[in-house]
């Protein structure tokens, strides 16, 4: 207690450095201790369902040619079923339709907005959710049915109870839903989240088409599976191959040039053990560490830089016969002290600057620091007390009695050394890594998908039929900063409807395609696709006149399984999820695009169709650069029309980027990683050239007097440095290359890891290295060497 009391005064003495120490250990602390929340966060998904190592996620394998789709999330609807029908040990299967957030109106005209998703009756069976109000089984099984979550639906009703009342969805007008039952919140740690579950018997009523049942197409569902406790999963992936061949033959397969197969993923490995959030998580350990090693060398720096001011005052305490255990202890008091300060600091920096650090990582605060993170936290901070006193402890309890009656020289300038040599390695890995994942963040929003989204903006009018959205597109196209407008169904952003197409006259399916709905005949010019062979759509089309224009890969599949020599212009397919009659008239071949972001080497094969009657989606091109008032403008165009409908306007290449946001977000923790270490660096490294520069300003002074010039000065502290800085960056680009190589096998487009990256980083470090020194060192070089030589 004592040598608390004593620790507590010395937090206001001059030299000893507490206020920078405290502070780079606090901002340290602050960064390092979140970025492990997160990662305990991510490796904790899933973990809070009951008999959790009985359930398997349903994932589906494809092969076309040389190039592959593993391990995707989603199946047809009639595999879950399928499934617990023919498969033994299977107790429970289920499937769900994950309709993303929606916009939804109650009768009292109240407007909310949450996460939906599409159901059977059984999915409680397999995910389990308490239930607060109502019969699951009942209410899943009803069309135009759903239930809410309790966050909800005390939004909803304020108070009220929910159950009876009905909404619509934004999307969906006229179709009322009504709420039958209330279920516990999914917590955040959850793969899939949703805020209302809508029977899945509701798709007829509300969307106005069914594809529950087919086994292959179609493949817009998550599936999983609850087995009885001991089935192996090879055992069970067995008799899903032999179930698959009953319904889709693997000739058919064959023909299509298609290997296909599904295979079961343990739920708790369906997120965290994806490449993208092992590599993520990794990534974000190594920065953690980094930065915590960084901050806690940076505090023992500093400490032992104050180790010649305070040799006398250790030396009188052994005089009055302190032992070694007793400065030890004084030195591991000061330790904690300083450890709590950081921490109340560290505290204070999360909850200021909270919404960032919410955004940035993804989840809440509450849902970041549960108690079992909290635990390992605490572990964690108790090895940085231990680490932030041993050496110190160590270094002050050898100082010898005679210190208090004589000048003590010892610098101890090969600890501080090693320490700033650390700090520097992790600088350069941190930085180079970060500039990896910056170049592969902008290689992915920036990739060519094969059509142009510049100056392209776009707004969803659900709700209203064609004639209305003509209007609207006629408006537009009066105002002058608006160079063209299209409608189509939706966008190529947006994952398309997973179709089939079929041999003339049978059911066999010979290609699965992306079907990307239909377009007007404004809307191949407006999104710059390029036409390769044959014509793009036109006005003289009649939607009577059933035409379709498909893609490179799509015609080459065609040509190659149909036999058609002579190309595919002017043949005719017949596909799935479009009515009856289903035969179209290929007008034309346009290049490949993606659909959605990029997630696999296949570009996946896609069919455009026409309509003469506008869909919901308009896409608007403008004349000049993209502004806000300009998005204002063709907002208020819209809304002047629609005044009752909730109209926003996108930018399309914003929600490209948003299509890549968990890599923002990851790049953005790893900026602020690299940011907050190479700050730690520099107040390390200033702490030690003032250190270094009142150790020799006497050796200075009398070089000065000799003839030295201010450059030769520099130059003398600037070398001392470097020697340190120059191999430890080596060393930490070199470790900064193994990570990002590993880091990016994730990815089936990818930068080149150019030696360029790596020599920039390195310069570029060692420049602000070189500039920190000379202004540090700028004063002491140009002062007066009589002062320096005074006490002599």
């Amino acid at each position: 207690m004592k040598n608390l009391e004593i620790a507590v005064r010395s937090l206001f003495r001059k030299g000893r450095h507490n206020g920078i120490k405290i502070l780079s250990l606090g901002v340290g602390l602050a960064m390092g201790l979140v970025l492990i929340a997160k990662v305990c966060f991510q490796l904790s998904y899933d973990d809070f369902y009951p008999d959790g190592d009985r359930i398997y996620q349903i994932r589906e394998n494809m092969t076309l040619g040389e190039k592959k789709l593993e391990d995707g999330d989603h199946v047809s609807g009639g595999i879950a079923p399928g499934m617990k029908a023919e498969v033994p040990g299977v107790v429970a299967a289920t499937r769900g339709q994950q309709l993303g957030g929606c916009v939804f109106f109650t009768s009292d005209k109240n407007r909310y907005e949450g996460d939906f998703i599409m159901a059977d009756e059984c999915f409680f069976d397999v995910l389990p959710r308490k239930v607060l109000v109502g019969n699951v089984k009942e209410i899943l099984s009803r069309p135009s049915y759903a239930l809410v979550s309790e966050s909800m639906a005390e939004k909803i009703g304020q108070g009220k109870d929910v159950v009876g009342m009905t909404f619509e969805i934004i999307n969906y007008p006229g179709k009322k839903i009504n709420i039958g039952g209330v279920f516990e919140d999914v917590p955040e740690n959850s793969h899939l989240r949703y805020d209302v579950m809508l029977s899945l018997c509701s798709n007829k009523e509300v969307r106005g088409w069914s594809n529950e049942e087919g086994w292959f197409g179609a493949d817009s569902y998550k599936a999983y599976v609850k087995v009885q406790p001991g089935l192996e999963q090879a055992s069970l992936e067995a008799e899903m191959a032999k179930m698959l061949d009953r319904h889709v033959p693997s000739e058919k397969l064959e023909e299509m040039g298609l290997e296909y197969s599904l295979t079961l993923k343990p739920l708790k490995e369906v997120y965290a053990t994806s490449s993208a959030v092992k590599g993520m998580a990794v990534m974000l350990l190594l920065i953690a560490f980094a930065i915590l090693f960084a901050a806690l060398m940076n505090y023992i720096l500093l400490v032992i830089s104050s180790l010649v001011t305070r040799s006398k005052d250790v030396a009188v305490h052994k005089c009055y016969g302190a032992s070694t255990w007793n400065i030890s202890d004084m030195i591991f008091s000061e330790a904690f002290l300083n450890l709590m300060v950081s921490l109340i600091v560290s505290a204070l920096l999360i909850l200021s600057f909270r919404g960032m650090v919410e955004e940035l990582l993804g989840a809440s605060l509450g849902g970041l620091f549960t108690v079992q993170t909290v635990l390992l936290l605490a572990g964690v901070c108790v090895l940085v007390f231990l680490f932030a006193g041993l050496l110190p402890s160590q270094l002050f309890s050898r100082i010898p009695v005679a210190a208090a009656f004589r000048s003590y020289r010892e610098s101890r300038r090969i600890w501080k050394k090693v320490l700033l040599f650390i700090q520097f390695i992790a600088v350069g890995f941190l930085v180079t890594l970060l500039l990896i994942i910056g170049l592969q963040y902008h290689r992915m929003v920036t990739d060519d998908p094969g059509y142009s989204y510049d100056r392209v903006i776009y707004s969803s009018i659900p709700g209203v039929n064609s004639t209305a959205i003509q209007t609207v597109m006629d408006e537009l196209a009066k105002l002058p900063e608006v160079k063209s407008v299209a409608a189509s169904d939706r966008l190529p952003i947006e994952s398309g409807n997973g179709n089939m197409i079929f041999r003339q006259g049978g059911d066999d399916a010979i290609l699965h395609i992306s079907d990307m709905g239909y377009v007007n005949a404004d809307y191949i010019p407006l999104m710059d696709i390029k036409v390769i062979e044959g014509k793009a759509f036109d006005r003289s089309y009649s939607d009577s006149s059933r035409v379709a224009m498909v893609s490179r890969t799509t015609a080459e599949k065609l040509a190659l399984i149909l036999d058609w020599k002579e190309g595919v212009v002017g043949k005719k397919i017949y596909l799935s999820g479009h009515g009856m009659p289903n035969d179209f008239e290929i007008l034309g071949v346009y290049d490949d695009v993606r659909v959605g972001a990029i997630s696999s080497e296949i570009m996946s094969p896609t069919v455009l169709f026409y309509s003469s009657q506008p869909g919901r989606m308009v896409s608007v091109k403008l004349h000049k650069e993209l502004t806000v008032e300009n998005m204002k403008l063709v907002e208020q165009t819209i809304k002047n029309l629609f005044p009752d409908k909730d109209i926003t306007i996108a930018s399309y290449d914003v929600s490209i980027k948003n299509l890549y946001s968990d890599s923002r977000l990851f790049r953005n923790s790893i900026m602020l990683g690299g940011i907050v270490t190479f700050l730690i660096t520099l107040i390390g490294l200033i702490g030690y050239i003032s250190d270094e520069t009142n150790r020799r300003s006497k050796e200075i002074a009398i070089r000065k007097i000799n003839g030295a010039t201010v450059g030769n000065i520099l130059v003398i502290i600037s070398k001392d440095v470097l020697y340190m800085a120059v191999p430890a960056v080596i060393f930490g680009v070199i470790g900064s290359y193994i990570m990002g190589e590993n880091w990016l096998q994730q990815f089936s487009e990818k930068i080149p890891l150019s030696v360029f990256i790596f020599v920039g980083s390195a310069l570029a470090i060692w420049l602000l290295v070189l500039a920190t020194v000379v202004l540090r060192t700028w004063e002491i070089a140009n002062d007066n060497p009589v002062k320096s030589l005074k006490s002599e």
